[in-house]
């Protein structure tokens, strides 16, 4: 896709190769987004084609991804224009391109509420807002959870997709095993059937809780207590949707405070998900 900008000349969107893919994590990192250490690597694997580069005489000016994680979904994020080249109409065309490519999809975002206008411009509906929580855990390792093994996998995908907008295997083969990451799952006693998950990961400021879903607060506050054990004294962020009370009240309950808020928008339909057992979104640019 080609698009004149005010002044600049032509932009030009095209797919993000991998190393273009760790420019724009570093991009995250300087608007204070706080990636994990890995997430270049478990985001791009994801969908290599999802990830896209504006460019203007082969200068990336900005970034932008479009996730599929199915043929009638996907998950939108990582726009950003470079500084420099702000207030010239760049955003805009990524934002055109966005509403292209998302036509025939469901597509989903979790945005910075400044911008939750401009999304609806682009066909995008409010559903909730998140909650970005921080603070320093005390935890204490339970003997209920476990690290997650290989062999887990595929019921820890079942379990996942209960909370998620729709299975994603190829993600979380890579989110779940990645390094400086923990893992741990909570059984039932009776079925020994999972009832709870949760990973924490290393980001370039401290930890972040990314997916926490469980069954009841209880078996939340469980597996958040593990997680943190494994990080002492280290600040940890957690997110979690404003209509999980719950879960506002547990983060709370540790004395983290709120640090930011963002939209999550659809352009279709909301998903009628658990929102109650959300404790922990995985990620605000892939969902």
């Amino acid at each position: 896709m080609n698009v004149k900008s005010v002044g600049l000349g032509e932009v030009k969107i095209e797919k993000m190769n991998r190393q273009e893919m760790d420019l724009a994590v570093e991009w995250a990192r300087q608007e204070g987004w706080n990636p994990g250490v890995n997430d270049a690597e478990c985001f791009y694997n994801t969908d290599p084609t999802g990830f896209y580069t504006a460019k203007i005489r082969n200068r990336i000016v900005g970034t932008i991804s479009i996730v599929k994680y199915s043929s009638d979904y996907a998950f939108v994020g990582f726009i950003i224009v470079h500084p420099e080249f702000r207030r010239r109409g760049i955003g805009s065309i990524m934002q055109r391109f966005c509403e292209t490519s998302c036509r025939n999809l469901n597509a989903g975002l979790d945005g910075v509420l400044q911008m939750q206008a401009s999304y609806e411009r682009y066909g995008f509906k409010f559903a909730h807002k998140n909650y970005r929580f921080t603070g320093k855990i005390r935890g204490k390792k339970s003997s209920l959870c476990v690290p997650v093994s290989r062999k887990d996998f595929e019921e820890v995908v079942t379990f996942d997709s209960k909370y998620f907008s729709t299975p994603r295997p190829k993600f979380l083969k890579c989110w779940l095993f990645q390094e400086n990451a923990k893992s741990f799952i909570i059984r039932k006693k009776a079925s020994r059937k999972i009832c709870g998950y949760g990973l924490i990961r290393k980001c370039f400021n401290g930890h972040k809780i990314g997916p926490l879903f469980a069954e009841t607060q209880d078996v939340a506050k469980t597996i958040l207590d593990s997680l943190a054990s494994s990080v002492p004294n280290e600040e940890i962020f957690l997110d979690v949707p404003e209509p999980n009370k719950t879960g506002i009240a547990l983060a709370k309950s540790y004395g983290m405070e709120t640090v930011f808020a963002t939209a999550r928008m659809y352009t279709n339909q909301q998903f009628e998900l658990p929102i109650k057992g959300i404790y922990g979104i995985t990620t605000f640019e892939l969902g």
